[in-house]
């Protein structure tokens, strides 16, 4: 009768492995942060330029929701990836721009005039 029990034992043991029974996390299905060096996410939005300061590289935007950060609607000054970015851009422009990063340091890294 033991034998029996402990073959019962072995065989689900055996089972529950095969099937993924075992959520103890291994190195081969534990989360993996991003890699060091990879490039922070852009994502878009689209706004109307409140003001351009190109001497410090940076620009006010009441920008629309951005869904994919979270953002409600809200007005932000931003620093741009490249001053070059802000040659033409003046107030009340309606824009579509492009940001990288995901927190109040995100960078304007493109603008364009919104269509």
């Amino acid at each position: 009768m033991k034998k029996v029990a402990l073959l019962a034992l072995v065989a689900a043991s055996s089972m529950l492995t095969a099937c993924g029974g075992d959520d103890t996390p291994s190195a081969s299905n534990a989360p993996q942060p991003p890699a060091a060096g990879q490039p922070a996410a852009e994502n878009r939005g689209m706004g109307v330029v409140q003001s351009v300061d190109a001497a410090n590289g940076s620009l006010t935007i009441a920008h629309e929701p951005i869904a994919a950060l979270g953002w409600p609607a809200m007005t932000m000054s931003f620093k741009v990836d490249k001053p070059a970015l802000l040659e033409g851009v003046e107030a009340g422009e309606h824009i579509e721009f492009t940001l990288r990063g995901r927190d109040m340091s995100a960078v304007v890294t493109s603008i364009e005039k919104a269509k």
